[in-house]
């Protein structure tokens, strides 16, 4: 038995007689993670949608250790495969091919950021099974900032009112995975429904709108964070720190909530401030990067797309030659009118060649 049989093995008889186990050391060398991850409490945490964690093996079954509320899809050699469902601490048990090769095998987040964290214990595989090498980071590196279009929010909903977001949400059908999938891409997915850059939807929790939750890895209380009175129980969130990826291009796909729905919006001149920003601050951490600034049609009265242009002839107005603009429209028939599956994969087609254009990449 090999030393990483040796450490799986240890792992599942620790789950066993105790109830969980840290993720061995040596699994730096075997996974390769996507998304905003951290190490803390003995475990790999996050937050964000479409997070996943990828490795080679040779085995029969895998047994994920997972803490938190989410939906989680498998996929092997690339191609999707069993959906399942946490809610609470488990250790899920997937049969795995049985015809005594190695696969390519990689665990996709697939539900939304809410209800909170999810936490990775463990991977274990069955009797027998062997890990293979780390996966090679890719080449490509793209991130997308946004909001539930980009999360994929009620995708799998056959009309406005079926199912809930948790069960209907799969952001592996969003146009921003299907993007970085398409271009064999590492990647982000930086995105939170309801939220906008300055103004939340029906300006719920006013204090985490994208600008505040982009700093974090998982947010916590914005009490703890603020060092504010006490309202209740606090956690304290953790800071995602920018040096781990380094993005080549980045689609900045915000604003939906900034001027949807009831008034009163998202002040125009604050939004334009709080976006030069953040390209800005992006500029500043990743030199050379470049954007693809996108807006669509919002209700009631198209109140996004003439500030997003503006922002858009102002940075080129000073000089800017980094980013493009995609003005683009999409069929609301999913939950809650959000775009449906078909909807996300034109999308997809829309931006890529304007993404391949900007990276560099020859579309595929």
């Amino acid at each position: 038995m090999n030393s990483k049989q040796i450490l799986t093995a240890a792992f599942v008889l620790a789950a066993c007689v105790y109830g969980g186990a840290a993720m061995p050391d040596s699994f730096d060398n075997s996974l390769l993670l996507n998304g905003r991850w951290a190490k803390a409490d003995s475990c790999l945490c996050a937050s964000a949608p479409a997070v996943s964690v990828s490795f080679w093996a040779n085995a029969k079954e895998v047994s994920f250790d997972i803490e938190g509320e989410a939906r989680f899809r498998l996929d092997t050699d690339g191609k999707p495969g069993e959906y399942f469902t946490i809610l609470g601490r488990t250790v899920q048990k997937v049969a795995l091919a049985k015809d005594g090769r190695e696969h390519l095998y990689r665990l996709v987040k697939v539900s939304e950021s809410n209800p909170g964290k999810i936490c990775l214990h463990g991977i274990a595989l069955g009797k027998g099974g062997s890990f293979g090498k780390r996966p090679e980071p890719s080449r490509r590196r793209i991130e997308f900032i946004g909001d539930s279009f980009t999360v994929g929010y009620g995708v799998e909903a056959n009309g406005p009112e079926d199912g809930t977001p948790f069960e209907k949400t799969n952001t592996a059908k969003a146009y921003s995975f299907l993007l970085a999938d398409g271009f064999k891409a590492d990647y982000q997915i930086n995105a939170v429904s309801g939220r906008g850059l300055v103004r939340n939807y029906a300006n719920i929790v006013p204090e985490w709108t994208l600008a505040s939750l982009y700093e974090y890895t998982v947010p916590g209380s914005i009490e703890q964070e603020a060092g504010g009175a006490d309202q209740g129980p606090k956690t304290a969130g953790i800071r995602w720190d920018f040096e781990q990826f380094h993005p080549q291009v980045v689609v900045v796909f915000v604003g939906i909530n900034d001027f949807q729905g009831e008034p009163p919006y998202a002040d125009a001149a604050q939004f334009k401030r709080a976006y030069a920003a953040l390209l800005d601050k992006l500029r500043s951490l990743h030199p050379g990067v470049k954007f693809l600034l996108v807006s669509t049609k919002t209700w009631p009265n198209d109140a996004l797309t003439p500030v997003v242009e503006e922002i858009y002839k102002d940075q080129v107005a000073a000089g800017h030659a980094d980013l493009l603009y995609r003005l683009v429209y999409t069929e609301n028939t999913a939950l809650h009118g959000h775009p449906s599956e078909m909807s996300q994969k034109m999308l997809a087609n829309d931006l890529r060649p304007l993404v391949a254009r900007l990276g560099g990449w020859l579309s595929r």
